[in-house]
Parts: structure tokens; C-alpha cells; sequence
């Protein structure tokens, strides 16, 4: 088993589990990591930037402290920091003192199957698949604590045109832990199949100014079938069409 940083047993690596609700905070200032690696950090971003010019270094929530409590909550801290430090940190081999944290809404379409995007060429994740999602910012900090439906919602939003408010949740949140990145995730039943789903995504790429999508993917089995699917979205797909899925019962009207 892995530890977090209190002693308490995290489980396996990119194994699934439960959490019974949250509490992360934000304290002032930039993560220490910023402070430690400032030289370096500045120095790859220009690197990062030539090789991209659409990548804006905003600032974002990195981590620290971690932990699963006694009653099954994840509770963090986090610090406003240039985006600059997570394309640092995540090429690191041993990823030093930070960790990255954020929540992924996976809209189920009414006839089963997962929405998700590929990233456009021109975002830090290029061709990779996953569900519309995006870093914690100062838009989901709400008097010092994180609000993950709103960073969802809006997220969502942003990059698909989908409105998470017309969807039902089912259940609470999951997490996955890779590398030092703790993927939280929670499932929402859309109102409407996935040909519906796509047409929708593809029209508000029509007008969507920033171009981070490169278009709708739909996911309807456990298949990885050659897709570029980061690390935290696999054991997320394997839940969704497991037998005991919450989803199954739903979708047939039990």
C-alpha cells in the first residue's frame, strides 16, 4: 500500500476508491515548490512556449498534504501558482514535494456510453482522450475552501458547450491516485443519447474562441482499442461498464 503523507494508507496505485466527501483548502501565496525551482520552472515554460504559443500561464492549484481522513473525506491544501510549475513538475521522475489534484465530471449518455473529448493541438495534453475537464483556479475558491461542482460545471461548459445543471449525478466521488496526481471523479446521466451528445459538442466548437477540442469521442466499452487515454481515465472506464455499474440500473429503470 502507499502512504500519504499522514500515515494513511492510500490504496494501490490506479485502483479506485471511495470517498465519502471533501475539504480542500487554499493558503496564501505560491506552492513552495514555485519558490524552491523558480530558475528552473521559468527556464522550461520559455522552452514550452516557443514549442507552443497558446499556452497561457495562468495561475493554478498545486497540492500539498493530501490524505484520506478517518471518515473517508480527501482533504488537501492547495496554493495559486503559475501553470509553468505543473509542466515542470510532471517531468520530473520523481515529481518533487507537489501533487496535483482535480475533478472530472463523466457525463453517461441516455443510451449509455461515455462523452469525452480529444484535446486540440494546441493544449499542454494534445491528442489525449479524457472527459472535458480542467485544473482548479481561483474561479472555484469560494472564502478559502474549493468547490469541485463548480469547477466541473464550468469546465464542462467551456469546452464542450454541455450544461452539467440539465444532467442527474449518480452517486458521490470517486478517486484515483497515479504519480503523485489524485483524479477525482463523479458521473452525471445526460438527458440525451450520443449522437445528440456529439452534435452538440461540434456546434459549440463552431464558436468556441480558445480551440482546445479537437472533437467528440464517444466511449462505449472497456476496449482501449489504441486510444491516448491518460492514466486516470482507464480504471474510470473499466467502473462504468463493470456488471455492477450504478449506471446499468439506471439505464434500464430499475
Amino acid at each position: 500500500m502507499n502512504m500519504s503523507l499522514q500515515g494513511v494508507a492510500w490504496p494501490e496505485e490506479g485502483t479506485l476508491f471511495d470517498l465519502s466527501g471533501y475539504d480542500i483548502s487554499v493558503a496564501a501565496g505560491p506552492h513552495p515548490l514555485y519558490d524552491l525551482k523558480r530558475n528552473e520552472i521559468e527556464a522550461n515554460w520559455i522552452a514550452e512556449q516557443a514549442a507552443n504559443p497558446a499556452l497561457f500561464n495562468g495561475d493554478m492549484l498545486i497540492h500539498r498534504d493530501i490524505r484520506i481522513d478517518a471518515g473517508g473525506r480527501l482533504v488537501a491544501t492547495g496554493h495559486l501558482t503559475p501553470f509553468a510549475t505543473l509542466l515542470w513538475w510532471r517531468k520530473q521522475p520523481d515529481r518533487p514535494i507537489a501533487e496535483h489534484l482535480f475533478p472530472i465530471a463523466v457525463p453517461i449518455t441516455s443510451d449509455g456510453a461515455i462523452l469525452a473529448i480529444e484535446m486540440g493541438a494546441k493544449t499542454a495534453n494534445a491528442g489525449r482522450i479524457y472527459c472535458a475537464a480542467g485544473s482548479l483556479d481561483a474561479h472555484d475558491v469560494v472564502d478559502g475552501k474549493v468547490d469541485l461542482d463548480a469547477n466541473m460545471q464550468r469546465e464542462v461548459a467551456e469546452e464542450t458547450g454541455i450544461d452539467l445543471s440539465a444532467a442527474t449525478p449518480v452517486g458521490g466521488y470517486l478517486g484515483v491516485r497515479v504519480f503523485r496526481a489524485v483524479t477525482l471523479f463523479r458521473t452525471f446521466l445526460l438527458p440525451y443519447d450520443a449522437d445528440e451528445a456529439c452534435a452538440r459538442v461540434r456546434h459549440h466548437m463552431e464558436t468556441d474562441h480558445e480551440q482546445e477540442v479537437a472533437g467528440p469521442v464517444i466511449i462505449r466499452d472497456k476496449s482501449r482499442d489504441g486510444r491516448n487515454y491518460p492514466a486516470f481515465m482507464p480504471p474510470i472506464i473499466d467502473r462504468i461498464f463493470s456488471s455492477d455499474s450504478p449506471i446499468n440500473g439506471i439505464l434500464q429503470g430499475d
